[in-house]
């Protein structure tokens, strides 16, 4: 379930979530990969709730399950995201997980590459099981790749780094 953080995130959009009992087992425990396919998800979610999704609504409903799955599965290795959505709530959640071993991040272009660079760099520099890194569709400057190249200098675990426009 969604904590209290995480349900803040969906207030604005006045999303009610339901005070059910616990699930009968922990669902994130088998999750083992997040990927572009949770947009979807998300979207035809709410399309069987009978409302159009507006994009904020969708990177929020995104980010708070991201920061869920993070947080509470023990399994997850793998995770995609959308730089959109890559806020420094779902770094927070990133850098306290222990398990997860590669990242792809994608479509990282001027609006939201600083801070998608800061929580990479944090990242990178506290993680210790992190050996895969795919940065696709990427627009970055001098100052940005020299941020990053230092911190990949840093660390000893990374063996998969792929650069792709």
């Amino acid at each position: 379930m969604l904590n209290a953080e995480k349900q803040a995130l969906l207030i604005p959009f006045k999303i009610v979530l339901p005070n059910h009992p616990k699930p009968l087992f922990k669902y994130t425990s088998y999750i083992t990969s997040v990927n572009c396919y949770l947009s979807e998800g998300v979207r035809n979610w709410y399309r069987n709730e009978s409302h159009y999704i507006l994009q904020e609504l969708e990177y929020a409903v995104e980010g708070s399950l991201i920061c869920m799955f993070l947080r509470t599965s023990k399994n997850l290795k793998f995770l995609s995201l959308n730089v959109i959505i890559c806020n420094q709530i779902i770094f927070k959640n990133l850098n306290g997980n222990t398990v997860v071993i590669s990242v792809d991040l994608y479509n990282i272009n001027s609006g939201f590459k600083y801070k998608v660079i800061d929580g990479l760099v944090k990242f990178l520099n506290k993680n210790s099981t992190l050996t895969s890194l795919n940065l696709r569709l990427i627009q970055l400057g001098y100052e940005e790749v020299k941020i990053l190249l230092e911190a990949l200098y840093e660390n000893t675990v990374l063996n998969s780094l792929n650069l792709d426009e």
